[in-house]
């Protein structure tokens, strides 16, 4: 069972292995023409619902008047109004049939194609279906209907086309629309053949009930040979079951010759053709399987991403809500220690008069103040209240800073300053830039132009910064790390400073670039090139995971139509360069 929607170059092999067989089992070509259209109607199958993909499936050939049988010849003559009719007129006669009523499954109770005479070129251009078929196949309509033994021989094994109607329905070639088409479902129409060595033209015609891809159109192809193949011992021969024609044996073993000669041609042929099909066929599993890696590294994206987006969304939802948190008491302090200085200046001003006006106090009250400490107290506290309120004011700007790089409320669109979106990035980092045991004090040098407010994705932006400051953080620690660093060798030559320059201008008038370089150990150019592949990482296992210079790729490349330039050498630092659209929305 084969699905013609479905057909594959498997199925085209099964179907012309079973139809080169037929020649064994027939013993005429009217014999041969039923088994090869019964082929097609109950092996043609829906796989899905089991329907039959074919409507009606029928075989024609174009036969010499003199060669029909009685019956066929009083039907042409009927036609034709003629009681005398030369032997040698071509008639497209019809020589098996098979479909769904039970009067479309005998060529006897056809009752409008049985023999159709073709007297002339124009008899067959008033049946556009045929003459359609015709000329798709490449074919001469004056072949057919007076053949040229000197234009037989090329014409006979030239290429093997297939007429394909996708839209039977409303088409100028297919007949019978109200009584045929419309009330028996017909969706498209298919139908090859080629020519006999005897100048006889053959045809199989396939009215569907689907559409069939054009790929699969040119797949079947070779079936029209080995459907030549089939019916070629019989050229020339027995045609029909009930009637047997004397076969005149003069030259008979030239004929045998000529049958021989055109077996072997179509044969080859077919070789050609099939070869044709499975390169072909080969080439759109190569681009198929092509194209399913490409889905499949973009899914691995996608994924990467969504993961990704998932992490941060999570994690700006907890760092948003430990902002919230932490703002609130903080507030609450920073607003209280401005009234808590009123307050005890009031009581140490209350203080200072009581000592004035009562100057002799009891011996244990003048202890009680030495031991106390009250005048240091008095000139403390006000230095106490003021290193609370630098306390807090830090606290509201890292709760700030923390705020800004979430930017939960800003997924969409948005006008921003970029300069705000990195401070703020480097105020989450500052713990990571100050001296530490495993570093000295990294520098960061700000050279800031004037920018303006740029429309991004903010939030997202913010990711990039992060990735690309703390890169390059990694990249001085591992390299101060490399030359033996320590608190007690810090004043060594061989140390020079840890320096993360920020560079920012305006370019073109419609980008803005960024550059954030550092002067560690660079990369070389291998590393360079799989930088922002996904899961691509130079830290040991546990220390990175690949991601973060690839999805900040997707970020300034596809989601802002920018780009992320990587400038770097062994020994001379990296520097990362991203240019932005300074309005997305009308790049």
């Amino acid at each position: 069972m084969h699905d013609l929607t479905k057909f594959t170059l498997r199925d085209m092999s099964e179907c012309g292995l079973a139809l080169r067989q037929i020649a064994d089992k027939a013993n005429c070509m009217e014999d041969a023409s039923n088994l090869i259209i019964q082929y097609f109607y109950d092996n043609f199958i829906d796989k899905n619902t089991g329907e039959k993909n074919c409507t009606l499936v029928r075989f024609f050939k174009t036969h010499p008047y003199g060669k029909l049988t009685p019956e066929l010849q009083e039907y042409v003559r009927d036609i034709l109004g003629q009681n005398k009719v030369a032997d040698d007129l071509k008639c497209l006669t019809l020589f098996a049939t098979a479909g769904e009523l039970p009067e479309w499954n005998s060529r006897y109770k056809s009752t409008g194609h049985k023999a159709i005479p073709l007297a002339t070129e124009d008899a067959i251009n008033r049946i556009p279906m045929i003459s359609q078929l015709i000329k798709q196949l490449g074919l001469n309509p004056g072949i057919i209907v007076q053949p040229e033994s000197g234009l037989l021989i090329d014409s006979e094994q030239q290429m093997y086309n297939v007429f394909y109607v996708k839209d039977a329905l409303g088409s100028p070639h297919i007949p019978s629309q109200d009584s045929f088409v419309i009330p028996f479902g017909v969706k498209s129409v298919i139908g090859f053949g080629g020519l006999l060595p005897s100048g006889d033209m053959f045809t199989v015609l396939m009215f569907l009930k689907v559409i069939v891809p054009q790929t699969i159109v040119e797949l079947i192809r070779p079936l029209a040979l080995n459907v030549k193949t089939a019916i070629l011992p019989f050229d020339n021969g027995i045609f029909f079951q009930d009637f047997n024609h004397n076969v005149i044996n003069q030259d008979s073993n030239c004929n045998e010759l000529q049958r021989l000669n055109s077996q072997i041609g179509t044969l080859n042929q077919l070789l050609n053709v099939s070869e044709k099909s499975t390169i072909t066929q080969s080439d759109r599993l190569e681009k198929a399987i092509t194209n399913l890696e490409q889905t499949l590294s973009q899914l691995k994206k996608t994924q990467i991403q969504l993961v990704h987006n998932e992490k941060m969304s999570s994690l700006g939802q907890m760092v948003a809500g430990i902002a919230h948190e932490i703002n609130n008491p903080v507030n609450f302090v920073h607003g209280n220690l401005s009234y808590t200085e009123e307050y005890s200046q009031s009581l140490i001003k209350l203080i200072e008069i009581y000592q004035q006006q009562y100057p002799d106090y009891s011996e244990k009250i003048n202890q009680d103040i030495d031991f106390e400490e009250l005048d240091f107290i008095k000139g403390d506290f006000s230095k106490i209240i003021q290193s609370m309120k630098v306390g807090t004011e830090r606290i509201k700007e890292i709760v700030q800073s923390l705020r800004l790089f979430s930017r939960l409320d800003e997924a969409e669109i948005k006008q921003v300053d970029i300069h705000q979106g990195i401070d703020s990035t480097l105020m989450i980092l500052q713990s990571r830039l100050k001296a530490q045991l495993s570093h000295p004090n990294i520098e960061v040098i700000k050279e800031y132009g004037h920018l303006p407010k740029v429309n991004c994705y903010p939030g997202q932006l913010n990711q990039v910064f992060m990735n690309i400051l703390a890169n390059a953080i990694d990249a001085l620690e591992e390299q101060i790390g490399n030359r033996g660093w320590s608190t007690e060798n810090s004043h060594e030559d061989i140390f020079q400073a840890c320096q993360i320059c920020i560079r920012t201008e305006v370019v073109d008038k419609k980008y803005i670039s960024i550059s954030i370089s550092d002067n560690g150990s660079g990369m070389n150019e291998e590393i360079i090139s799989k930088l922002f592949d996904p899961f691509f990482t130079t830290k040991e296992v546990g220390k990175g995971t690949g991601l973060g210079l690839s999805i900040s790729h997707q970020i300034i490349v596809e989601k802002h139509g920018g780009k992320l330039i990587c400038n770097s050498a062994s020994g001379k630092g990296t520097e990362f360069i991203i240019v932005l659209p300074i309005d997305l929305l009308h790049k």
